[in-house]
């Protein structure tokens, strides 16, 4: 069993989607990845992202959603939805890359980086 305190893997969460049923006036939280996409079906939600710290202040973003709306997870944490009226949320994740699909983009980088470095007549 995982510690409450520590973060899930994305081996926890093997789904690309998720639905979250709520009641009237529910509240849930959900670990989501950064980059993932939260899709309101309900008539309305609130969505609060997880809180950071901007310089010495512990900040919380909160977005309402009116049915339709979506909006993208900026960091990972647990992520708090509200559904005053009740309904479901679709939560997107990411699709994880292959190590493959990593390597080789980490070395596009590199090669792009070393062509502006490199000396003029090179």
């Amino acid at each position: 069993m995982q510690s409450p305190w520590q973060a899930p893997t994305p081996a926890d969460y093997p789904l690309a989607s998720q639905t979250v049923r709520l009641a009237r006036g529910q509240t849930m939280q959900v670990w989501l990845p950064a980059g993932s996409l939260v899709v309101n079906n309900a008539p309305a939600a609130r969505v609060t992202q997880a809180p950071q710290w901007l310089f010495d202040q512990l900040v919380e973003q909160r977005s309402d959603l009116s049915d339709g709306q979506a909006m993208a997870i900026e960091h990972a944490g647990w992520v708090e939805i509200t559904a005053p009226q009740g309904g479901e949320v679709l939560c997107l994740r990411p699709q994880a890359q292959s190590w493959r699909q990593r390597l080789q983009s980490a070395c596009r980088r590199l090669l792009n980086w070393g062509q502006r470095t490199a000396p003029a007549g090179q």
